[in-house]
């Protein structure tokens, strides 16, 4: 990979004084390896129209797609069951490395006196010497107690110790720099691998850096399990630069990549704001015919949308097809999502006029998703537009109208939003949890502080249970009119509904006590 050399050379180049926004601007002018161009392109259908400003193409277009989803051709119910079957099958997807350390039981090997120790249960001798290694308050040191075992270790029983040892970082690494300096004991590359991934998930990157260091010395030979798990720690604490220049001396050390790796590097460049770079590494995982899980695909989806690269992201919607047998429905309902939560609303609309043409049946899961996004875009009048149309095929229900009072509120119109959700109740459908919270955040924010209990207390009456994020806004609102006990009140009742308080929701009664 050419641009993850030259990125190597401007991130070690201690006279190069660029910051990491200005090394990464630098660098992503050279990704070009996979992809004839990586310029946000536009679809074939809008180059044929005659110049308009965008405003008018989008309104023409909209006008188009009303009447498309005007016709009788919808099937409501068919996208929502479809896409839970597909999240079933592929959620469950995980990179390598982490199925096997959820999967590797923790039997382990003891004395190397006891004979065939594949064949004995010595889980008792392993049990033995966890209890020392992670017994903190003793009067006599952990080097002394466990001196007095009398065993031999076996690499296999410590890197099980070490294993069992994984939340107590520190007591893992003075029973690693303990056990090393036995006479006759040998560390080896699993034992190197379990301590890189316990230092990694310590945020120990210096520790990290040292036992490589000390690997090559002992010539323990780095596996590619050893490269993986690299770049996954510095991937996952946002050390991209670092996960990048791993990713590529794994290549120059001979270790072709798999697709545990690429979903890693994919994965931690999306989370870091990386999309453009993150779209790079996808294209080699297209090439190579890599399966990728579903949550990774629509994530590389979102990223390229949100980039404008429309070409890309009908790319991942044919490696969702033709790759991974994803059925072809559920993949357009993902393609529209992603338009809509990155506000790309003429290729939304695009695309619903693409499918008409297909003859795609437009579900009920298209409307909503439409609606959604169109609200989330301000484009409030559009979307009452489609809900008249859904009202006429009895497609409404409290999500929509949920849909459609956020947007009113977002634009701070809380007036319109307050007659919408009455509208909605007189109409028969009940509004959902997050749609209450919405309000009475807002009307807490404009000092209606008694509108708010109402509506809170209407909730509760009408049969809808709250969720940490509704008890958290009503805590709030009793703390910003300091009534102290009533936020304590609120926040002692999510044990009444079963539901874990966070630290989020613990703060916010703190602050208030203060």
């Amino acid at each position: 990979m050419v641009y993850l050399a030259r990125f190597k050379f401007l991130y070690s180049n201690s006279s190069c004084k660029l910051r990491k926004s200005e090394l990464c601007r630098v660098w992503i002018s050279r990704l070009s390896t996979f992809s004839k161009s990586s310029k946000p392109s536009q679809t074939k259908n809008a180059q044929h129209h005659p110049p308009k400003s965008q405003t008018e193409k989008i309104s023409s277009l909209f006008n188009e797609i009303t009447e498309i989803l005007g016709a009788d051709n919808v099937v409501p119910g068919e996208t929502e069951e479809k896409a839970s079957r597909v999240s079933e099958n592929f959620d469950s997807c995980l990179p390598s490395v982490c199925r096997n350390a959820q999967e590797e039981k923790f039997s382990v090997l003891g004395d190397t006196q006891m004979g065939n120790l594949s064949e004995i249960d010595v889980s008792p001798v392993v049990h033995e010497i966890t209890e020392i290694v992670r017994a903190e308050k003793c009067v006599v040191s952990l080097e002394e107690r466990l001196g007095k075992l009398g065993f031999r270790f076996d690499p296999k029983v410590v890197e099980k110790v070490l294993k069992r040892c994984f939340k107590v970082p520190h007591l893992a690494l003075r029973f690693f720099n303990w056990v090393k300096v036995r006479e006759g004991f040998h560390h080896t590359s699993e034992i190197y691998n379990t301590m890189l991934s316990i230092a990694g998930e310590a945020k120990e990157f210096g520790l990290m850096e040292e036992l490589v260091k000390e690997m090559e010395m002992n010539s323990c030979e780095k596996s590619i399990k050893t490269w993986t798990i690299l770049v996954s720690q510095y991937g996952k604490a946002k050390l991209i630069g670092k996960a990048l220049l791993v990713f590529d001396n794994m290549r120059k050390c001979g270790f072709e990549p798999d697709v545990s790796a690429y979903k890693i590097m994919i994965r931690s460049l999306c989370n870091a704001g990386k999309g453009d770079i993150a779209l790079e590494f996808y294209k080699e995982v297209a090439q190579k015919e890599m399966l990728l899980d579903l949550n990774l695909y629509k994530m590389v989806m979102n990223c390229a949308a949100r980039l404008g690269d429309v070409d890309v992201v009908h790319s991942v919607a044919n490696d969702m097809i033709k790759i991974s047998q994803i059925p072809e429905h559920d993949v357009y309902v993902y393609m529209l999502k992603s338009f809509c939560a990155s506000g790309r609303i003429k290729e939304a609309l695009e695309l619903i006029r693409d499918l008409k043409s297909k003859e795609v049946s437009i579900d009920d899961d298209y409307f909503k998703t439409l609606v959604e996004g169109l609200c989330r875009a301000g484009r409030i009048s559009d979307a009452l537009e489609i809900v008249d149309i859904m009202k006429r095929r009895d497609l409404v229900d409290g999500k929509v109208y949920g849909f459609i009072i956020s947007g009113h509120l977002r634009k701070n119109d809380l007036s319109k939003a307050l007659v919408l959700f009455q509208e909605m109740k007189e109409s028969g459908y009940l509004p959902l949890a997050s749609t209450y919270t919405e309000l009475m955040q807002c009307l807490f924010k404009l000092n209606e502080y008694q509108k708010g209990c109402e509506l809170y207390d209407e909730m509760l009456q009408g049969g809808v249970q709250p969720d940490s994020v509704a008890i958290t806004a009503m805590v709030a609102g009793h703390v910003r009119q300091n009534h102290i006990s009533e936020a304590w009140k609120a926040f002692e009742s999510m044990k009444d509904y079963g539901i874990r308080t966070t630290w989020k929701s613990y703060s916010v009664v703190y602050q208030g006590a203060l």
